[in-house]
């Protein structure tokens, strides 16, 4: 009979079309699939140097740079900047961090407002360095010796293993922090900087557009550049940003002291603090950076100093 011939057929076509539908369906969802995995060809990881450097920010970026070093997904790194400088030691362990990274995957750092000294330090193994044309500090590589504001009780000292080193031991340790810091921004940046060893002791403090003239920096960018030319460099096509914080408070938490080994500890009381401390600070930021408890005495660079009895550099 002629139905039934029709109604096989009708199922055929049926399973036929469903068949289609599905080879359909398939091809329309699978590069919605496709594209979620692979929309990010990896991710450029943004850390913040933002503030006065000290012990609790140089463990922050040392830990998120160590994080970027051992996540696979992570291509290249950006370095926010906003920092007038430190504590000597802590700015030299972000900058074995940030050198350790440039040797894994490409590091960019940018400089808003600030980028000086003891920031300058962490951030010169970067690849490259980008800074605001209206940069107000970038460079400054000396290091000044400090003392108590004179008034109160810091005008003293608590005992005889907190007495003040003379001011020609101050100078002569400063002379060496200073020394070290310009070889190691000599060593990383030596190629671009326009400038002779003597002239970059003067430790002076360039605004962005004098930084790109002198080699200090690269170019003219900021953040959003540097992490489109990280990813570029990392060869990403498309990439996704993570952004790192900083968690930690600002400030040195000023009173510190140096002891008679040299090392910086959190004194105990405001009469503790005596004037061996040193620190990786532009002058040019020092009230912002450091604050009025802590006064400076003496600078390794060409930078006047009130009260200063004789040049940074000792010789």
């Amino acid at each position: 009979m002629p139905i039934g011939p029709v109604t096989n057929v009708s199922r055929r076509q049926v399973l036929v079309v469903v068949a289609v539908l599905a080879v359909a369906a398939g091809a329309l969802l699978a590069p919605q699939v496709y594209s979620t995995v692979t929309d990010s060809d990896g991710t450029v990881a943004v850390v913040e140097i933002d503030g006065t450097i000290s012990t609790p920010m140089a463990q922050d970026v040392e830990d998120q740079l160590r994080d970027a070093r051992a996540n696979d997904s992570v291509d290249a790194v950006v370095l926010e900047v906003e920092s007038g400088g430190g504590l000597p030691a802590q700015s030299e362990r972000m900058y074995a961090a940030v050198d350790r990274t440039a040797d894994e995957m490409p590091v960019i750092a940018a400089v808003d407002t600030l980028g000086a000294s003891g920031a300058y330090l962490a951030i010169a193994p970067a690849d490259e360095i980008y800074v605001a044309p209206s940069a107000q500090a970038v460079g400054s590589v000396g290091v000044a010796g400090t003392a108590p504001a004179p008034s109160g009780p810091n005008e003293g000292t608590s005992g005889p293993d907190k007495s003040a080193a003379s001011p020609s031991e101050q100078r002569e340790r400063q002379q060496v922090l200073a020394n070290l810091f310009i070889e190691n921004v000599i060593e990383q940046r030596g190629d671009e900087i326009d400038l002779d060893r003597e002239e970059i002791a003067h430790a002076d403090a360039y605004l962005g557009t004098q930084a790109v003239d002198n080699g200090f920096a690269d170019e003219f960018g900021f953040v959003d550049d540097a992490i489109d030319d990280a990813a570029r460099e990392a060869g990403l096509g498309s990439y996704e940003i993570e952004t790192h914080r900083s968690g930690t408070p600002g400030g040195l938490d000023i009173p510190l002291i140096e002891n008679a080994d040299g090392e910086i500890v959190v004194a105990d009381d405001t009469e503790a603090l005596n004037a061996g401390l040193i620190l990786a600070v532009a002058p040019q930021v020092w009230d912002e950076t450091v604050g009025e408890d802590v006064e400076i005495r003496s600078y390794s660079g060409d930078h006047p100093v009130d009260g200063e009895d004789t040049g940074g550099d000792d010789e």
